[in-house]
């Protein structure tokens, strides 16, 4: 949980100390242009048609002081009652985060752990966000298939990857998305639609459609 001690590396250390440091003035730095990023994301994924299963659960990996999580429950409420799972590297973005879930009202839960070692078993959200999290730099082969593995049948995939140089993204950071959309001059959005169902219909509305 929010207090847990993590095992770490010691990038993942200073990663770390340094959303720790930053935690109690991260909404003011930052608040204003994260929120404008989750709206867009949300906007994104609400032209999707179709999200299978009812009483959805809900991954928010990287999800820091909790911006996306008041959102999301606006956007899954007709689904049935939402359970949400915040994950952060950072025990204080988590307690900030778990103080949001709760006055917004959700069920759920935050906890601190790693998003390239996701502490989930597989097959278990309906839907799984992680909006900059993933960069060029912290790029690794699998981690796309390791968030993947989390989702349920029917299923949504929502992800990020922040760079200074999008033509730097690597190949396989993009290579399953369904669409994609440009956040900014320095971010990507990636949607994946894995394992549907012969049921489900899915349609992108002011996204580009990936072929292939």
């Amino acid at each position: 949980m929010c207090g847990e001690r993590l095992e770490t590396s010691s990038e993942d250390f200073d990663v770390l100390s340094w959303y720790d440091e930053l935690s109690s003035g991260y909404d003011e730095l930052y608040g204003e242009e994260q929120r404008r990023k989750f709206l867009q994301v949300v906007k994104e994924v609400s032209s999707i048609n179709h999200v299978g299963g009812g009483n959805p659960v809900i991954l928010d990996l990287g999800c820091g002081t909790g911006g996306l999580a008041g959102l999301l429950l606006d956007e899954f409420s007709g689904m049935g009652p939402l359970y949400y799972v915040g994950l952060d590297l950072s025990p204080s973005m988590c307690f900030l985060n778990r103080e949001r879930v709760g006055n917004a009202g959700l069920l759920g839960d935050v906890v601190a752990g790693d998003i390239f070692r996701p502490p989930f078993r597989g097959r278990v959200a309906n839907a799984v966000f992680s909006i900059t999290a993933l960069t060029c730099g912290n790029f690794v082969e699998g981690v796309v298939q390791a968030l993947e593995n989390l989702v349920r049948e029917g299923g949504l995939l929502i992800y990020t990857i922040l760079c200074s140089d999008l033509s730097k993204i690597p190949e396989s950071g993009l290579r399953v998305c369904d669409a994609i959309a440009y956040l900014s001059e320095r971010e990507v959005l990636c949607v994946v639609k894995p394992l549907p169902t012969p049921a489900s219909k899915v349609s992108f509305d002011g996204l580009e459609l990936r072929e292939g």
